[in-house]
């Protein structure tokens, strides 16, 4: 049995569950990855506090990631699945479990919810209107409509619901998960299953200031000055739905004011048209997203795969963030100065905060994890648009935001070789500390190379909680490297992270 003293837990401390249990030293299981998952899971039954009936939490998959296997597992109610409860138990190429996520949700909780929902022949007509008022609001349906009752549960929430299914043809064509609550019909979630056309517009790749390789540079007033002409590329829009908006798989402008709209998909502006900040959000975050899964974070692995919802021209202050609150989830690009959306660093640095949430809801629930979220994103973003620099540029990140930066005309924003000691260079604020964690990351991306160190600094992340420190951080990427490079650099990971002090 599963001795929870010799491992790492993180505790839901209100229903008194542990969610994430890593460092486990068992034994190497024998049979199948299923096998071992569920006779793990039938011993631990205790351990793990899962009350509901094993036979109510159902195999549902078994996918295989670069470092091993995850066997998925989901709650189920009265033959209802639970929406969000899980149980995740991943399994090393040795047969080893080394990490479970636990998701489930405490019977009594489902019981309470689902003693509230009203019976379905005596479901008020209110509600009946206001599901139908919101599907018409998508567009005239090309399909049935399709219903199930099941148990809604994330961040907390445990609500009976309806799932609805649909397709529409006009004027948002799209194929749609919707996820109402089965009480007030409001809508809690949606999802569009359909992407289609490549559409073309022009960016910035990353910024003018690396393309002209120019330090003289200036805002002009965000007009478009002859000088900037050269840094303009012409590129490909992938996979847009067929609205006419800049609208895909892992992008959608749809929180823009006044957004870009083109039957044609052209969307070929320049910076002193208002559009061109959307077209470089959805080129760059699309992008990238189509990088991570090239490292191996696709399908069963992916992360993230799904539209991120941006606001392009959000705040007329020069400040740009992500949104983790329930239900938003979205990005908001600021104009002050240089307009956040012009400068591509600047775009995939609010995508990295994105990326960690979609890997660990709520991610930065402490100093230190606030200052790893910083520096992880200031990473990605100087990680991936580094091939396109000079050598004396590669460390420098947000050039072109950093010109208009507080009317200071900085060199750039942030640098990603900080030389900065932990602990006693912290200064409690999470950009400047977060240089201490972007500088490791960058050490190990040349210890490791390029891909290899972007593949295990994003596994890595899995192994953190919402409050994980920079030493938490360290031994998480250690972990990874162990897992998917079998421990060739660890001493070198080992020596990096000492003389930096973090362990």
């Amino acid at each position: 049995m599963l001795n929870l003293n010799s491992c790492k837990v993180r505790w839901d401390k209100n229903n008194q569950i542990p969610r994430m249990i890593s460092n486990i030293e068992e034994k190497p299981g024998h049979g199948t990855p299923r096998k071992i998952a569920q006779d793990f899971l039938h011993e631990n039954k205790d351990v793990l506090k899962i009350s509901a009936p094993l036979s109510d939490l159902r195999y549902e998959r078994t996918v295989e990631s670069l470092a091993g296997f995850t066997v998925l597992f989901q709650q189920y109610y009265e033959n209802m699945p639970i929406n969000g409860a899980w149980v995740a138990v991943h399994i090393d190429k040795k047969n080893r479990i080394f990490m479970v996520k636990n998701d489930t949700v405490p019977m009594e909780r489902i019981e309470e919810a689902f003693s509230r929902r009203i019976p379905a022949d005596t479901l008020d007509e209110a509600v009946e209107t206001v599901i139908a008022d919101t599907i018409s609001e998508y567009g005239e349906l090309d399909s049935d409509l399709f219903r199930e009752e099941m148990i809604y549960a994330k961040q907390g929430h445990i609500r009976a619901v309806w799932k609805v299914k649909f397709s529409t043809k006009y004027p948002r064509k799209g194929s749609w998960i919707l996820f109402f609550d089965r009480n007030t019909g409001s809508l809690l979630e949606e999802r569009d299953m359909l992407w289609k056309v490549h559409g073309k517009g022009k960016v910035f790749k990353p910024n003018p200031v690396v393309t002209l390789n120019r330090d003289d540079l200036l805002d002009y007033a965000d007009t478009n000055d002859v000088i900037l002409s050269k840094a303009y590329k012409t590129v490909v829009l992938k996979d847009l739905d067929q609205s006419g908006f800049l609208a895909g798989p892992y992008v959608d402008t749809v929180n823009t004011e006044n957004r870009a709209s083109s039957p044609c998909f052209d969307f070929k502006c320049t910076r002193d048209d208002d559009r061109f900040e959307e077209v470089m959000a959805y080129y760059h975050i699309d992008s990238v997203q189509r990088y991570i899964q090239s490292l191996g974070f696709r399908n069963g692995t992916s992360i993230l795969a799904h539209p991120v919802k941006v606001n392009a021209h959000g705040s007329p202050e020069d400040q740009s963030w992500f949104d983790p609150t329930t239900g938003k989830k979205d990005i908001t690009y600021g104009s002050g100065g240089v307009d956040d959306g012009e400068d591509a660093e600047i775009i995939i640095h609010e995508y990295g905060h994105a990326l960690m949430d979609a890997i660990i809801p709520g991610f930065g629930q402490s100093g230190e994890a606030e200052a790893i979220g910083e520096g992880f994103s200031d990473y990605l973003a100087g990680s991936f648009f580094a091939k396109y620099k000079k050598s004396d540029r590669k460390i420098k990140l947000a050039e072109w935001d950093a010109k208009g930066y507080s009317g200071r005309g900085e060199e750039c924003l942030r640098r990603l070789d900080s030389p900065k000691h932990y602990p006693e260079e912290m200064t409690g604020e999470c950009h400047e500390d977060g240089e201490i964690w972007s500088a490791c990351l960058w050490e190990i991306r040349t210890l490791l190379g390029i891909k290899k160190a972007d593949t295990i600094i994003i596994e890595s992340i899995f192994y953190l909680n919402q409050y994980s420190g920079f030493k938490d951080g360290a031994l998480a990427i250690i972990q990874a490297e162990k897992n998917l490079n079998g421990g060739k650099k660890t001493r070198k990971l080992e020596k990096l992270f000492r003389e930096r002090g973090i362990v």
